[in-house]
């Protein structure tokens, strides 16, 4: 486990040198002390990036040439599966069978980037038709610059990978900051960037908090654009920050997802995929099944008992959440 930063291609400690505890959900333990990145470690990140991409080869490599490092990576990712899985658990509390998908996800979403970039060569411009010949249009297109991403601790790596895939396949760099409570896998990434060989700067992990790291990121001036996933108060925050550089932002954020029944609908599929949509990475999803709208009917309710039993057991589909204080809030509402 890294407890350095990843910035411009080397392993640095904080500025301050702070610390992070990340606590294993299943016994409330620390098992590791995380680097604690600040403002300084986030301006020294965030100008390796844009060196990395104003004087750089990256942003002038072909789709073809990034697509090369985006299908290394997934081939490591591959390689590094079960490693990556059983800290993933270790890191978040999810099952060791969730865990092994996610990672094959992850895998697939840098495959799936690499083949888009290796077509963004075949159709660098769009000629789009007008009715007026004595005008043209058209649409080319170039990687935006420097990425500040911030993503969330319930698909730790998933996550991190569909923002960090995309970015460098249309030629972007990027500053990561992951979430202070599942910064593991996201800082293994800055591992397998090192083994590929990814350019110095293109990909910069800073782990710390939101405050101390991802308000900084935020508000940046050589940052281009903004991709955040979170919550919805903290969107605000983020979108709020953009608009003072009038900055590209991108947010996808939580919210309460109905899960409609009619009076005709079978009853037994639709309690299968409710419990499906709310217990599904034990219910730490944005578009959970958290409310139910049930057309006038008797239906029979049903508590269900806590699951007990290793996270790492091959066999085991539900576990306990990621946060103490959001489980206990939960019992007191049941």
């Amino acid at each position: 486990m890294q407890d350095r930063l990843y910035i411009d291609g080397a392993w640095v400690r904080p500025e301050k040198g702070g610390t992070l505890d990340v606590i294993d959900p299943a016994t409330e333990q620390v098992i590791h002390k995380a680097p604690a990145g600040t403002s300084g470690d986030i301006d020294k990140a965030v100008k390796a990036a844009r060196y990395a991409f104003d004087s750089g080869p990256w942003s002038k490599l072909t789709g073809t040439e990034r697509a090369v490092y985006l299908r290394a990576i997934a081939a490591r990712v591959t390689e590094k599966r079960e490693f990556l899985a059983k800290l993933e658990v270790t890191d978040n509390g999810k099952p060791l069978p969730e865990a092994l998908w996610d990672i094959d996800d992850v895998a697939g979403c840098f495959n799936y980037y690499a083949t888009l970039a290796e077509e963004l060569d075949h159709h660098p411009e769009e000629t789009i038709p007008l009715s007026e010949p004595r005008f043209s249009s058209r649409v080319v297109r170039e990687p935006l610059g420097v990425v500040g991403a911030i993503t969330p601790w319930n698909y730790p790596l998933l996550m991190v990978s569909w923002k960090v895939a995309p970015a460098l396949a249309a030629g972007c760099t990027m500053v990561l900051k992951p979430s202070e409570l599942t910064p593991l896998t996201a800082l293994e990434l800055g591992v397998i960037a090192e083994e590929v060989n990814l350019p110095a700067g293109v990909l910069n992990i800073v782990t710390g908090t939101g405050l101390q790291a991802g308000e900084p990121l935020t508000e940046h001036p050589l940052v281009d654009k903004l991709a955040f996933t979170g919550s919805v108060s903290t969107g605000r925050k983020v979108m709020m920050a953009g608009a003072q550089d009038i900055k590209t932002v991108s947010l996808e954020l939580g919210s309460k997802s109905p899960f409609v029944i009619f009076a005709d609908s079978d009853i037994e599929k639709a309690v299968e995929w409710i419990m499906f949509g709310i217990f599904w990475n034990q219910g730490q999803v944005c578009s959970a099944t958290s409310r139910v709208l049930v057309e006038a009917r008797n239906l029979r309710c049903h508590r269900f008992a806590p699951v007990r039993g290793s996270r790492q057991d091959q066999d085991r589909q539900r576990y306990g959440g990621r946060h103490a204080a959001r489980a206990d809030r939960l019992e007191g509402a049941v």
